[in-house]
């Protein structure tokens, strides 16, 4: 079995609560309330997992600029007042930070329980094409 430090325990905590808020903030039609305090809980608990220094290297590496620059600035205009404007800039930089990973999520979902999902219309092609995209 695994075993987390304090650390790593609360920022997985962390981030699935700042998954909750966003999920919740676009079911309450883009609050931005919501939608700011799931950002910030995402990258606490990122920080928590990950590590202050690895966290900043992570999001101002050279080749992460482009996404690092699209998360923030979606960020500040959720901040602003503009939450879903800033919100579809954010995914774009999510993909764009997260896109190298993202097939390596895809093929251990289909390994686990819950792999049935790519087996229905719509998720298998989605799921295939971001298999694909590997490098």
């Amino acid at each position: 079995m695994f075993s987390f430090d304090d650390n790593r325990k609360i920022g997985i905590g962390l981030t699935i609560l700042g998954v909750a808020f966003t999920f919740l903030g676009i079911l309450l039609f883009f609050d931005r309330a919501f939608l700011a305090l799931g950002d910030l809980a995402f990258l606490t608990g990122l920080c928590f997992i990950l590590g202050l220094q690895k966290t900043a290297r992570f999001f101002f590496k050279k080749e992460k600029a482009v996404g690092s620059a699209f998360f923030f600035f979606g960020f500040v205009l959720v901040l602003y007042g503009w939450p879903l404007i800033g919100f579809l800039i954010q995914i774009y930089g999510v993909w764009k930070l997260f896109s190298a990973f993202l097939p390596n999520v895809v093929q251990a979902v289909k390994m686990s329980p819950i792999g049935w999902i790519f087996n229905l219309p719509g998720f298998k092609q989605v799921g295939d094409w971001i298999y694909d995209q590997r490098r």
